[in-house]
């Protein structure tokens, strides 16, 4: 008997607990309009809060976070030759499709946009504006925030002012290493 009497004792709980249970919030139809995001629980981000302990509703970012709506605060990379090979191979791969492999706007892609094809890339600009431009995107060109590394955005656009500087340099004012060299490759033709 003494298990007839737990069994029906932990049956008459299960019951008791049953009978408890409110459903009627889980049961209701589904609200399809905006109108219920009029009505959710939100604060402003000025406002104070008993949420967190510093009593304030906006909150710091955690330490070591890349802030991701907007420009990064760090100045501009110093230009070695390895970022510029880098950002070479980058504008290679990613913009000269559009903007030429030279930078004057000259593709395949851009035959194809006659209303409004790539600009030229050889008018000079300063590096952080070029940078801004691969960040956010312009015109038709979209960011390449989400493909292209900070560093990487800063080496394409080192590279494209470098690309724009090779275009305008008469070869007397080159070093002389570097005049023989082109002398070289072009007594190689």
């Amino acid at each position: 008997m003494n298990a007839l009497t737990a069994s029906l004792g932990t049956a008459t709980l299960a019951l008791l607990a049953l009978a408890a249970c409110d459903d009627r919030q889980v049961w209701h139809a589904p609200d399809f309009t905006l109108a219920r995001m009029l009505e959710q629980p939100k604060a402003d981000p000025y406002e104070a809060t008993s949420a967190f302990a510093d009593g304030k509703t906006m909150r710091d970012p955690p330490p070591g976070t890349v802030p991701h709506d907007g420009l990064d605060d760090r100045p501009a990379p110093v230009v070695t030759r390895a970022s510029l090979s880098a950002g070479r191979t980058r504008y290679e791969r990613t913009c000269a499709v559009c903007h030429g492999i030279l930078g004057d706007g000259v593709s395949v892609v851009a035959t194809k946009m006659r209303g409004r094809p790539p600009p030229t890339l050889l008018n000079p600009r300063s590096r952080e504006h070029m940078y801004a431009t691969v960040t956010k995107g312009y015109g038709l060109m979209p960011s390449y925030a989400g493909m292209l590394t900070a560093d990487e955005r800063w080496a394409v656009a080192a590279y494209v002012q470098a690309l724009t500087l090779s275009q305008r340099v008469s070869v007397a004012s080159l070093p002389p290493d570097v005049r023989d060299a082109f002398a070289r490759e072009a007594g190689a033709r």
